[in-house]
């Protein structure tokens, strides 16, 4: 027997059951009735079954193709616990899998708070920017004679517009190194927390993602070119003393040429636009 119209349930109200239903561990009743109508609920409810381990399986699908070094850091195992308790608070609110993961390393963060294993979620942040910088815009890269279109005095006046791509992430742990050791299927090498801080840039390049570790002067600046600030004034801003400004300059600019992250040279007075990188 059907329900008769003026009782139905109306569209946003199945669509809410059968969403909970699906993300949920076991559907609650009162859902499963409404879905199943004048159907046998428990019967609906094997139907229903069928669809949650597969949104499941996507979700921890999505999740260890972003993460394959925290995942591989911590085990199978207790990855995939992490991954449903993450799914609990944050389910996937897009049709593209691709954003699955963003929220996790935040929340990672907040998990592994005071445990000692810290530095998780600065890996995982690490591993985003990578998935985020796959998926960026890319431009055409200039080489370093665009520096030679302006006189000498112009140039601390610059303002380098950089790749889409490029995402910066600092963390006092040794993330790269962690993440550079975990390239190999087979390698779970100790974490040396002695190691200290990190600084790392990743873009994705020719169609690859690079993942470098700098100097901390290096990212300092990177930073502040990254914000738009001229090359003369970034430098300034992240040179520990004057002695080191020409070279940290110097090395710098050869890097992010030499690498094709640099897209655009223009005068800070002529500069129309913000800059499209940023920080992971």
């Amino acid at each position: 027997m059907q329900r008769p119209p003026d009782s139905a349930p109306d569209l946003k109200a199945l669509q809410a059951a059968f969403g909970r239903s699906v993300r949920s561990t076991t559907a609650h009743t009162a859902d499963l009735q409404l879905l199943a109508g004048s159907d046998d609920a428990t019967a609906f409810g094997q139907r229903i079954d069928v669809y949650r381990n597969n949104a499941w399986q996507f979700f921890l699908a999505a999740l260890e193709r972003t993460y394959p070094v925290t995942q591989r850091r911590v085990g199978a195992d207790f990855f995939r616990q992490l991954a449903r308790d993450y799914r609990a608070q944050h389910p996937s609110q897009h049709g593209d899998l691709h954003w699955i993961g963003e929220a996790f390393p935040a929340w990672l963060a907040g998990r592994m708070a005071g445990t000692g294993y810290e530095w998780l979620g600065d890996l995982a942040h690490l591993e985003w920017a990578c998935e985020a910088s796959v998926t960026a815009a890319r431009r055409d890269p200039v080489g370093l004679d665009a520096l030679g279109r302006f006189d000498a005095d112009v140039l601390p006046h610059l303002v380098l517009e950089l790749q889409p791509s490029l995402r910066l992430v600092t963390s006092p742990f040794p993330i790269w190194s962690v993440w550079q050791a975990n390239q190999l299927a087979d390698a779970a090498a100790p974490v040396d927390l002695a190691a200290g801080a990190e600084h790392c840039a990743v873009a994705c390049i020719a169609d690859r993602v690079a993942v470098y570790r700098l100097e901390a002067g290096d990212h300092r600046m990177l930073q502040h070119l990254c914000a738009g600030m001229s090359l003369g004034d970034a430098a300034e801003a992240a040179a520990t003393d004057a002695a080191t400004l020409g070279e940290l300059l110097g090395r710098l600019l050869g890097w992010a040429f030499g690498e094709g992250l640099v897209v655009q040279v223009v005068k800070h007075m002529d500069r129309s636009s913000g800059g499209r990188s940023g920080s992971g």
